[in-house]
């Protein structure tokens, strides 16, 4: 294919069906590419969105969406995909894969941003540096939930057992169930020091992603003590966001929690069990190293506007982190209020 074959264009609502199409065929392409986040994230956060596809014979061989964060006192990133554990171009071949990415920078130069990063899975493209702190941790399902039980510790069969036997009960449905989640999960992200959601993000996630969402709870009782949210996407389910109230570690809901998602998973035919983004080491990364979990090398391509090695806001930044050891001691209402002002900016 020539160059002049190929034609970079931005995509609108009129083309998502298109887009979805291709999302739906690329085999490199994940949930987060659906087209359906470029209205999420605009009607939660007010963010602008550049959903680029490169076209040719009237098709789609290649698209990369984008998001554009104006960050106070931090200068705009260009971001694919923020929120969210993936991004990135998604391409037929490499010649296109470069073409989506130069008119990337040329936007980036557009906009006046300081910062680029592209989440590929994938180390398909470069720009400055590749950032490589961070896996994926990825559960075969294919064996059937009787296999990957048998599997497990017996640390965590046990732990699953002493959730149940403490009379802890699993609900499970979709946005209806939302409210009772994003109460844990505001007071799970004060105590954890980091900004909280809007409740927007995850209203209009819902909304628009319909069936493909699934909200579990855990309730001891009439009280709900833990949740978590999966998405469904080709073979794939992905658990993103979890929480349980920390008062009730000690009857295990986090482990109810996921055995009862891995179940669901292989009833509804999955191969994989997507556990979301961890750091090496980490406290989440031995959590679900646990369950069999094997971790992913992510391939996040950070660019800065000078060719240097990006950077984007996170809870490690020494400019933030004063503010996250006081965040901790705020009650969980102020954090509620303020919490989803300061997030929008934050693209981890």
């Amino acid at each position: 294919m020539k160059e002049l074959d190929r034609t970079i264009v931005l995509c609108d609502s009129t083309q998502q069906e298109r887009w979805d199409a291709y999302v739906q065929d690329c085999p490199a392409a994940t949930m987060c590419h659906l087209f359906a986040w470029k209205g999420v994230i605009e009607r939660a956060y007010r963010h602008r969105t550049y959903n680029l596809t490169a076209n040719s014979g009237g098709r789609i061989v290649g698209l990369l969406p984008l998001v554009l964060v104006q960050r106070p006192f931090f200068g705009a990133s260009l971001t694919s995909m923020p929120f969210l554990d993936y991004g990135g171009v998604c391409a037929d071949d490499a010649e296109t894969a470069q073409l989506l990415v130069d008119r990337a920078r040329a936007l980036m130069q557009e906009r006046h941003c300081r910062t680029m990063e592209l989440r590929q899975c994938e180390p398909s493209i470069r720009l400055g540096v590749s950032r490589e702190d961070k896996v994926s941790m990825l559960l075969d399902l294919s064996v059937g939930a009787d296999s990957i039980w048998k599997a497990l510790p017996a640390k965590v069969r046990n732990q699953v057992r002493k959730a149940e036997k403490s009379g802890l009960a699993v609900c499970v449905g979709g946005g209806e169930l939302l409210d009772e989640f994003y109460d844990i999960f505001a007071v799970n992200m004060r105590d954890l020091g980091s900004p909280v959601h809007d409740k927007a993000f995850f209203a209009e996630m819902c909304a628009v992603l319909g069936h493909s969402v699934r909200v579990t709870l855990v309730r001891d009782g009439q009280r709900t003590i833990g949740g978590l949210i999966a998405l469904f996407f080709k073979d794939t389910m992905l658990v993103p966001w979890a929480s349980s109230l920390r008062e009730y570690f000690s009857k295990c809901p986090n482990n109810l929690l996921y055995w009862d998602a891995i179940q669901d998973g292989c009833k509804r035919g999955c191969s994989k069990f997507d556990f979301g983004r961890s750091t090496m080491g980490s406290g989440t990364y031995d959590f679900k190293k646990q369950w069999g979990a094997e971790p992913k090398q992510l391939h996040w391509q950070m660019l800065s506007v000078s060719g240097a090695a990006g950077a984007t806001i996170s809870t490690d930044d020494a400019k933030y982190r004063f503010l996250l050891e006081l965040w901790r001691r705020l009650p969980v209402s102020m954090t509620r209020l303020i919490g989803p002002k300061i997030r929008r900016y934050l693209t981890n």
